[in-house]
């Protein structure tokens, strides 16, 4: 049976690669090409546990290794390809963590921030075991994209054997 997501995940990482290839001086640009690149890796990781799930035959495209994990043990399932996922995603110094973060924090903006502040007669709330965001690099992204390129590799190969 061949599984409609494998593709998206190897554009998604290829784009990825492509975009970790542009040369760009400008600052924006930059900016502009690093946060491509994060879209295009949380693309392929989403399309990975979707993947995944439709490998295991879970009839579900799941949001996070949190939900994959969840759906596979509802089945009666085990699973160490989302045991490790699910794994990688709780440790907030792993890549993953620092992937999730990073894509968390382009999607937050001042106007959410501003809600917050709105209450000044509340103590202030900050989640000190949730992973901050590394400031995005070249390097940086080169490294999740290695990681997330080998993980389905390895993960792959994997589910193969069985």
């Amino acid at each position: 049976m061949s599984n409609p997501y494998t593709g998206s995940v190897a554009a998604a990482l290829r784009k990825t690669q492509l975009l970790l290839e542009t040369g760009a001086e400008a600052p924006l640009h930059r900016s502009a090409i690093q946060e491509a690149a994060v879209l295009q890796l949380w693309r392929a990781y989403r399309a990975f546990l979707a993947e995944l799930a439709y490998q295991l035959q879970l009839d579900t495209e799941p949001e996070s290794a949190q939900a994959l994990i969840e759906r596979v043990h509802a089945f009666g399932k085990a699973s160490g390809e989302a045991a490790e996922l699910h794994e990688l995603a709780t440790n907030p110094d792993s890549w993953l963590a620092q992937l999730q973060a990073a894509w968390v924090q382009l999607w937050s903006f001042s106007a959410d921030k501003d809600q917050k502040r709105k209450a000044a007669n509340l103590i202030p709330v900050q989640n000190l075991s949730a992973p901050r965001p590394a400031e995005l690099t070249d390097d940086l992204l080169r490294d999740w994209h290695s990681a997330l390129s080998e993980l389905v590799r390895r993960q792959r190969a994997q589910l193969e054997e069985w």
